[in-house]
This record gives structure tokens, C-alpha cells and sequence, in this order.
């Protein structure tokens, strides 16, 4: 196929629709969150919770009236999705288990090389020991099974019951049954899915797989370039001589069809299956959006900055004095451009929410259009959060405008 050519409107334009941010809304309910994630993969887990976690903020975008119980009852009850590792930790569909295997496989040595370095590989030797637990008494949390301490450093388990839990849950032999805020409860994997998803292998050749993760990431975002970037995190394809090969041979299958961005000099790629969607006309309506730190489109903050001019770190691990903005800052997406960011306070209790500060960002003038926008969006937050609405004073006050 040919190479198909776009500005960098129509560029971002394709990505907003893709990511469902568009409007009107292409996701709802629990069938929009299966059909997104047959789109984009998977998206990214991380349990800090200042208005909500990642996954919860990335689905609130996309999913009208979204609630947190909807993603927990489709990990833990209906099973449909699943945690496991993909870009990072991530959650994505039950049924794309079985291709993760080579993943699990670099996690188990990932996982034996940290325990070798915390002088933790002892605890190795309790593996049979933690199975035969859960075997006879079911889903369980680690610490109910009594096997003693390890040396905890900054970021490692202090229990060898941990230890081995997580190692098991990596390498695929447990599986997470509930999360109570960050603590799992685990149970044996084939207790928890069909066993034809633990046993059956559909790349287990290498080069199917790879061509597998290269198709899988570039849908994760819809159209991304061939650099070296956090889109290709975590294993494998984040190394070029692997990654430059693979793409070649999947132009070749028509399976990826490069895409030039006037102005810009990086090759760019797009599954075949999607370029339906590069066709699809936007609407007009401009609807405002808040989106999660590590939503997908915000993955490559190079990529991000050359897109869309708008220039993001996210500063939780940046020390205090050393932030340009805040701790946890939420872009701001209006249409197609990214137009502001805040920082919210957080929510400690039903009336006490707040937003700490708000950014526009250079040569944004904010119309009548636009700051209802934001009410609306900001009453749809609140909603999601559960907690009281902010007075519309207290935003436009916030905004700098009283339009």
C-alpha cells in the first residue's frame, strides 16, 4: 500500500478519534470498555489514587457516566479483563492472555534478577509451599500465609509470602482474585480462567510474536512513529535492532502501512485495519476532557510535545521544589488540542474536594464556548469522584475569567 501522507491537523485529529476522545462518545458501558481495549490493547495500571487510579481516569474520559465498580466487576467477577504486564502493568482482555507468554517468561527472569540483587532468592523455596496453601485454602492474601520476613528495601516486599505471591502472579501461575486498594488476593490462574487461555500458545514462535507486540503497540496509540520511545516499553520491541526489522516486515504484509507528517521527518505507522478510521469525518462539537497522567495518548511525551505542542512530565517522583507544575497535574484536551492542565487537590471526604491550581496553556484565549465546556466537564468529575460539585464561582475564579 501506498504511503499516506496527513498534516499534523489530521494527524491529530485521527488520534483523538481513535482514542474514543472524541465526540460523540463511540464507547459505552461495559461493551465500550471490551471494545476499546480490542482497539488500543490495553491500558496502564498504576495504584496511586488522587482523584481515582489511572485505568479509572482513562475509562472516565471515554465512557459516559463510567464508575470504578464497572472495571472491578469486570476484572474480578465477570473475569473479562485481567492484571498483567503489557507496556507496564497494565489491565487488558481475559482473552489476549495466552499471547503474553514470552512476557511472562522475560518477567520470571526480570523478577529472579531483582530478588538476586535484594538477596531475596531464598525465598524461591516456598514456592510449592504457597501453592499447596492456595490449593487448599483458596483465594488468599499473603499475609495469611505465615512464612516470615525479608529484608524490605524501598520498593520490595517485606514478607516471603509476598515475595513469592508476586512472583507467581508474574510468571502467570496466580492470578488476582480482588484488590483491596493496593493489596492483592491471589488464587491459582486455572481457578480463575479457562484453562484452553493458560495452555494454548498462538505465537510461540518468536517472530510471531514480535510482529504481534509491534501491530498491539502502534494500536495502542493508532498512529505512532518508529523512533525509540516509551511506546515500545517494556521488553523486546524497545530494542530497535528487534523493532526495525519486524515493522519492515509487516509493510511488506500490508499489515502496516507508513504514514509521513507534513513538516515532520520521522517515519510514522499505521495498522491496516484502522485507516477506516483515518477516513471517518469529525464532528465539529468541541468537548472538553480530562485526561489520566499515563492515558495512552500521553505515553511518549516527545511524541506528545511534537503532536500536540504540549509539553508534559508527570511530576509525582519530581522532588517538591524541583516541579514546574504540581504533584499530580491532569492535561486538559479541548477538541483536538490540548489547551490547559490542574492540579487537584485531591479527595479526603464527600465536601472536601478541590482544585490546587489551573494553567492555560500560551496564546489560549478562552471563549463563553469553552468555560462551559469545562463546568460541564468538571460536574461529570465530580459525579465520577462521588464527591460535592465545585461552585461554578470557585472554577471561574480558578480559570482567571468571569465569563
Amino acid at each position: 500500500m501506498d504511503t499516506i501522507h496527513l498534516t499534523k491537523e489530521q494527524l491529530k485529529s485521527f488520534l483523538i478519534t481513535y482514542q474514543g476522545l472524541s465526540y460523540p462518545n463511540e464507547f459505552e458501558g461495559e461493551e465500550g470498555i471490551i471494545k476499546l481495549l480490542k482497539r488500543v490493547g490495553s491500558i496502564q495500571y498504576d495504584p496511586l489514587n488522587v482523584i481515582g487510579k489511572n485505568a479509572d481516569l482513562v475509562l472516565q474520559s471515554r465512557i459516559p457516566e463510567y464508575r470504578e465498580s464497572m472495571l472491578k466487576k469486570m476484572l474480578y467477577q465477570d473475569r473479562t479483563l485481567i492484571d498483567g504486564w503489557d507496556k507496564m502493568m497494565s489491565i487488558y482482555l481475559t482473552e489476549d492472555f495466552p499471547y503474553f507468554h514470552h512476557i511472562r517468561k522475560a518477567k520470571e527472569r526480570d523478577v529472579l534478577s531483582t530478588l538476586g540483587y535484594r538477596n531475596h532468592l531464598e525465598s524461591m523455596d516456598f514456592i510449592d509451599h504457597v501453592i499447596d496453601y492456595i490449593k487448599e485454602n483458596g483465594p488468599t492474601y499473603p499475609k495469611d500465609i505465615h512464612l516470615g520476613s525479608v529484608e524490605k528495601g524501598i520498593w520490595g516486599h517485606g514478607k516471603i509470602s509476598s515475595v513469592v505471591c508476586d512472583y507467581l502472579w508474574n510468571i502467570g501461575r496466580l492470578g488476582i482474585v480482588e484488590k483491596n486498594n493496593v493489596i492483592k488476593k491471589f488464587d491459582l490462574i486455572e481457578n480463575l480462567i479457562d484453562l484452553k487461555l493458560i495452555n494454548n500458545d498462538p505465537v510461540s514462535d518468536m517472530n510471531d510474536f514480535l510482529k504481534w507486540y509491534v501491530l498491539r503497540r502502534i494500536g495502542s496509540i493508532g498512529i505512532y512513529w518508529s523512533n525509540s520511545g516509551p511506546g515500545w516499553y517494556n521488553h523486546f520491541i524497545y530494542k530497535e535492532k528487534l523493532r526495525k526489522p519486524i515493522i519492515k516486515e509487516l509493510v511488506l504484509e500490508n499489515k502496516l502501512v507508513n504514514v509521513k507528517i507534513s513538516g515532520m521527518k520521522e517515519d510514522f505507522y499505521i495498522r491496516s485495519e484502522d485507516i477506516e478510521i483515518l477516513n471517518r469525518t469529525q464532528s465539529d462539537i468541541k468537548k472538553i476532557k480530562f485526561l489520566a497522567p499515563l492515558d495512552n495518548l500521553l505515553w511518549d511525551r516527545k511524541f506528545l510535545l511534537q503532536v500536540f505542542d504540549f509539553d508534559y512530565t508527570w511530576e509525582v517522583y519530581v522532588p517538591e521544589d524541583k516541579r514546574k507544575y504540581g504533584y499530580y497535574v491532569i492535561p486538559v484536551l479541548y477538541g483536538n488540542d490540548l489547551i490547559a492542565r490542574f492540579e487537584p487537590a485531591g479527595k479526603r471526604s464527600l465536601n472536601d474536594f478541590s482544585i490546587k491550581n489551573w494553567w492555560w496553556e500560551k496564546d489560549i484565549q478562552p471563549t463563553k464556548e469553552m468555560i462551559e465546556e469545562i463546568l460541564l466537564a468538571f460536574h461529570h468529575l465530580t459525579e465520577f469522584i462521588g464527591v460535592s460539585k465545585i461552585s461554578k464561582k470557585e472554577i471561574k475564579d480558578l480559570l482567571g475569567t468571569k465569563k
